[in-house]
């Protein structure tokens, strides 16, 4: 899918109604899109009936969608507001800005259809917006105006999260949700600047798509766990634990996981150990004081080949006593010195199906701050932080 130019209005009414129902992009006014909008539902509920069926105009989000820079942002972004609709029907507000200097804002309006029952048909709005030089200011009232009434709001940050911006951007204090993706940061350490974003907007659900992929994973973990199999109380008093990455670069699926783990389970004086041996290159180490006096070392390693995934495996040791939880080709499989090892399918996900769940209740996740701020502390202790 390409984005192309603004298509030349249609030449007639029955030309626009037919564009609008095949769920292709309309040129429109940015002072009349929803007046706009409402003449095309109207159009096409009016043609439905003529076939005895119906349309239904549906929404349960305002979703805010902030396109990446260029092109190719604006054509990953509406792809994945093309995947989402099929099962969250929002009015989607797709905002591309350019850097250029000269003042330009257009608009389009589309719908995003799905199949009903019968004869209905259930659509939703699609609004683009895009904009250079000082536009760019006016796109924050023109969203205002844009938003249904009743519907919660979401913003949806495509591209690496910036916190600073974020956190002085006054539309993020006026929304619901924020939905990010911490896997695009360039550098770990700006999870700081999420971490500040998130204390200073203690009522701003974030989603973040990082965390929300490893959700299956660290269930799986915590299972290792339960009762009768397993001792609860000998999660407390690991003594080592290591998160294997199969991706290089930038560690924040792993790096929440270790944040995670350190947040429910109390430690603190977090200690990062001097930079790994030649031949370790990508290995992490800290140590860690638990709750009950004892220490945990906590190992982050870098895997290259095999299964590319930001948390390829989680090991938690007490002792001899080893428990894993390793991702594995087209399966998970889990091994502890109390059971027969266990797998499992291991589903695959693209990021629209994460937008989805960063959308479901599953995006209002408080152990999300604890585990970012953990990461964070992690970061910070490490030796390079001290050079």
């Amino acid at each position: 899918m390409s984005v192309p130019p603004p298509p030349p209005p249609p030449s007639s009414d029955s030309e626009r109604i037919e564009i609008f129902q095949r769920g292709d992009s309309i040129t429109v006014s940015p002072s009349r899109i929803e007046a706009e909008l409402t003449v095309l539902w109207r159009q096409a509920a009016a043609r439905a009936g003529e076939g005895k069926g119906g349309v239904t105009r549906a929404c349960l989000w305002n979703l805010v969608v902030r396109a990446a820079a260029g092109d190719e942002g604006l054509t990953a972004a509406k792809q994945i507001v093309d995947d989402l609709s099929r099962f969250v029907p929002a009015r989607a507000i797709v905002l591309s800005m350019d850097a250029a200097p000269e003042e330009v804002l257009t608009a389009s309006v589309e719908a995003n259809w799905r199949g009903g029952h019968g004869h209905t048909m259930s659509g939703s709005d699609e609004v683009t917006l895009r904009a250079s030089g000082p536009a760019v200011e006016r796109l924050p009232s023109l969203v205002r105006a844009l938003l249904v009434t009743d519907a919660p709001t979401a913003i949806l940050q495509l591209g690496p999260p910036d916190g600073a911006a974020l956190r002085r951007d006054r539309l993020v204090g006026e929304v619901e949700r924020l939905v990010i993706d911490t896997r695009r940061l360039l550098d770990e350490s700006a999870l700081a600047e999420i971490d500040r974003l998130a204390a200073a907007l203690p009522n701003l659900e974030i989603a973040d798509l990082a965390w929300i992929g490893v959700r299956p994973l660290r269930g799986l973990v915590a299972s290792q766990f339960d009762p009768p199999a397993a001792d609860p109380h000998e999660l407390t008093v690991v003594d080592r634990v290591e998160i294997t990455s199969g991706v290089v670069g930038t560690q924040t699926r792993a790096l929440l996981t270790l944040g995670w783990l350190g947040a429910r389970l109390g430690w603190r004086g977090y200690r990062g150990l001097e930079a790994p041996a030649a031949g370790d290159a990508g290995t992490r180490r800290w140590v860690a004081a638990r709750p009950d006096g004892g220490e945990v070392e906590l190992v982050l390693r870098t895997r290259r080949g095999g299964v590319s995934h930001g948390v390829v495996a989680v090991t938690l040791q007490h002792g001899e006593r080893r428990f894993t939880v390793e991702r594995g080709e087209g399966l998970i499989e889990c091994h502890s010195p109390d059971r027969p090892p266990r797998c499992q399918p291991m589903r695959r996900h693209n990021d629209a199906d994460l937008v989805v769940r960063g959308l479901s209740a599953r995006g209002r996740d408080p152990q999300y701050r604890d585990a970012l701020a953990e990461a964070v502390r992690l970061l910070q202790s490490q030796p390079s932080h001290h050079a």
